[in-house]
């Protein structure tokens, strides 16, 4: 499991890449096209990202504010779309887990950015197990 040190690492990374690279009005008007799943001219990562959003607003808002996950939605979103890494996303204390490594703010609501985090913090711990696997298959 993510240890909150963890997190808080990648949430300043974030802040600061954000610093770095502010949105632009182009940019901005390139997220017009986020209800297209597979945007024409979208790299693969552009439309990663953009289902990233997409899934994110697909949990949001059906309960309380429309821009943040309730803790039933966080649990809802984890089990459906992450079930497969997060076995245990039926768990109450997992969650419960998950929701306070996340909810950096306290607000009981699980923001964008702090989605994100997971995500991000997700991706990074799967590569290091792929890492770490290919690396015993190469010793075998």
């Amino acid at each position: 499991m993510l240890e909150r040190a963890d997190i808080a690492e990648i949430s300043t990374d974030m802040d600061y890449f954000c610093e770095l690279f502010p949105p632009t009005s182009h940019h901005l008007l390139s997220f017009s096209r986020m209800s297209l799943p597979n945007s024409e001219n979208a790299s693969t990562l552009e439309s990663a990202m953009q289902l990233m959003i997409q899934t994110f607003h697909k949990y949001s808002g059906n309960e309380g504010d429309k821009y943040t996950l309730s803790r039933a939605e966080l649990k809802e979103m984890l089990t459906a779309e992450l079930g497969n890494y997060l076995g245990n996303a039926q768990d109450k204390e997992a969650v419960d887990k998950v929701m306070g490594d996340l909810d950096s703010n306290n607000d009981g609501e699980v923001d964008f950015t702090e989605f994100i985090i997971l995500v991000g913090a997700l991706t990074v711990a799967c590569n290091d197990f792929f890492l770490e696997y290919n690396d015993k298959q190469e010793k075998k």
